[in-house]
């Protein structure tokens, strides 16, 4: 029986509820972290703590008696766009201190992680988003790049824009990039952020899910 404790930030977004519901059908304890008032259901295996990405003690709080962490944070709509990097810089060293080893998040496929190889019609894209959004790309990219240097079993899920439709996409994981046309459902990704908790194959990598 599972009874690994998990610690989502980002779970009263779209992709954080979905975490949340997900780990909770499968039996983990999971600790909501959410920034205002949680818009979670109440459930036995469920607790809810307020959590700022900008205090390290809210968020070291959070991740008390925890096992792994799921970030499903995002900077659209937010004032400064830097929640993954801040977020990630807060994170790795509580979780160090308090031997929590594995982190599962989830950024843009657009943004850019160490070794990519880039065709010409992603280099244009990658161009084009660092134009209408380069904050959120570059705080896509720096937080990635806090996890490589970190020395925690980290993966990065790169998903392209989501749909709320349950048929759009495959939900597979690759290192093949996806086009820029392309859509993935959000429950793929929520799945595969749930897979990927106990699953070594993706570990300090950032593959993309099509």
């Amino acid at each position: 029986m599972i009874n690994q404790q998990i610690t989502v930030f980002g779970a009263n977004g779209g992709v954080g509820q979905g975490v949340v519901n997900l780990l909770l059908e499968h039996g983990y304890n999971v600790v909501a972290a959410v920034h205002n008032e949680s818009h979670l259901p109440m459930h036995e295996n469920l607790r809810v703590v307020k959590a700022d990405v900008y205090d390290a003690k809210s968020i070291e709080q959070a991740l008390t008696g925890s096992d792994a962490v799921i970030s499903a944070l995002g900077s659209w709509g937010t004032k400064r766009k830097d929640i993954l990097t801040i977020g990630m810089a807060n994170s790795i060293p509580i979780m160090k201190a308090n031997g929590i080893r594995r982190i599962v998040s989830v950024t843009g496929a657009d943004a850019r992680a160490l070794g990519d190889k880039m065709g010409l019609i992603h280099r244009l894209t990658h161009l084009a988003f660092s134009i209408v959004a380069s904050k959120v790309l570059r705080d896509g990219e720096r937080h990635t790049e806090l996890l490589e240097k970190s020395d925690l079993d980290w993966t990065v899920i790169r998903s392209p824009i989501m749909s709320s439709r349950d048929n759009v996409g495959y939900g597979v994981l690759s290192l093949h990039r996806p086009l820029p046309w392309q859509r993935v459902s959000r429950r793929f990704v929520v799945e595969a952020m749930v897979r990927a908790i106990d699953d070594d194959e993706w570990l300090k990598q950032a593959p993309y899910i099509s």
